[in-house]
């Protein structure tokens, strides 16, 4: 399992972007008639979707970068 990297802020930046992206590739932009574009846009929603659902980014990772705020004990 991969160690979480991502604070709640930035999990629901991701969340509202990839459900928004969803109804704009398919009907906006016309994936719903086979635009490419459109099924492209949909396809692409579902990453920001996962990242924040799992808390992990794995582009975060190289860079070394965390939102996560560590719990101080």
């Amino acid at each position: 399992m991969y160690k979480k990297n991502m604070g709640p802020l930035d999990r629901a930046v991701r969340f509202i972007v990839g459900v928004a992206l969803v109804p704009i590739g398919l009907f906006v932009l016309g994936g719903t008639q086979g635009n490419a574009i459109g099924i492209l846009a949909a396809a692409f929603a579902l990453l920001p979707i996962a990242t924040s659902v799992t808390g992990f980014c794995p582009i975060y990772v190289p860079f070394g970068i965390s939102t996560l705020k560590q719990q101080e004990a």
